[in-house]
């Protein structure tokens, strides 16, 4: 028998607060990302903001969630560095998409499509993070809840990217990203219920198990919540922009004011 919350329903408030955590703090810095107009800074800011959805606000929760995920009486196993890998997997794709909306110019097209590939990437992490579980019984998955959960993956991404290029205030991110982490949940929840057994494996599970990763995924997620919070807080706000710029341009002015009294150079 499957079970989804062996340890009770702690793992989802816990995998849905950070998703949600991950995507406000993403979508924060792809905001501030809006007002850089060189690309180089724009693409900066794109990249944090897409380490803060794709590694915290999708793969974090999908780790998370995973915790729960057991089988009766079998073994259940996890091999570290396919797990990392679906963790790249999650940063690179949301990249491409917030890369593909924010360094160009917008449309809907290209909204749709970066959407379609984030949204596919986004379900090859959650398939990948699934490839390295290793059981000592055979783990099939139905073909219809795979489909539903790929569409449901394109359908958030695509929100998500969306809602990165168009959002202004914070309290209205803070929403937004509720209903991100809500969709990345159902997403991940819809893919594990078409999730089947089978008869017993071929060869022994290898790999680690779940609880040994708890301490150490648990302290670089906080550390990188920590990270991510200090470098929002320390963005510029809009005011301050503008006042930079301001100074910025009379200071321009005063230099490039002549000095009174001294004629330019005649050639």
């Amino acid at each position: 028998m499957i079970e989804h919350f062996s340890h009770g329903y702690t793992t989802l408030p816990v995998a849905f607060l950070v998703s949600m955590t991950g995507s406000a703090l993403g979508l924060l810095l792809a905001r501030h990302a809006r007002r850089h107009d060189r690309l180089r800074r724009r693409a900066l800011w794109l990249s944090v903001a897409a380490f803060a959805i794709g590694g915290t606000g999708i793969w974090v929760m999908h780790f998370v969630a995973m915790l729960g995920f057991a089988v009766r009486d079998a073994a259940i196993l996890y091999e570290p560095w396919t797990t990392a890998l679906s963790a790249l997997i999650a940063v690179a794709v949301v990249a491409c998409g917030l890369f593909a909306i924010g360094l160009g110019r917008y449309t809907p097209p290209k909204l749709a499509a970066a959407g379609a590939l984030t949204g596919l990437g986004v379900a090859a992490m959650h398939y990948t993070g699934m490839a390295a579980v290793s059981a000592d019984v055979e783990l099939d998955y139905h073909p219809g809840y795979v489909a539903a959960s790929v569409a449901i993956a394109i359908a958030a991404a695509t929100t998500a990217l969306w809602l990165s290029w168009r959002l202004q205030r914070a309290s209205s991110m803070w929403l937004a990203s509720a209903v991100m982490a809500l969709a990345v949940n159902l997403m991940h929840y819809t893919g594990m219920l078409g999730v089947r057994t089978g008869g017993e494996a071929g060869e022994p599970p290898t790999g680690v198990d779940a609880v040994d990763l708890v301490f150490p995924m648990a302290a670089l997620t906080a550390l990188v919540l920590l990270f991510l919070v200090f470098t929002v807080v320390m963005v510029p706000t809009d005011e301050e922009m503008r006042a930079d710029r301001h100074l910025a341009s009379l200071q321009r002015r005063t230099t490039d004011r002549p000095v009174a009294g001294r004629r330019p150079p005649r050639y």
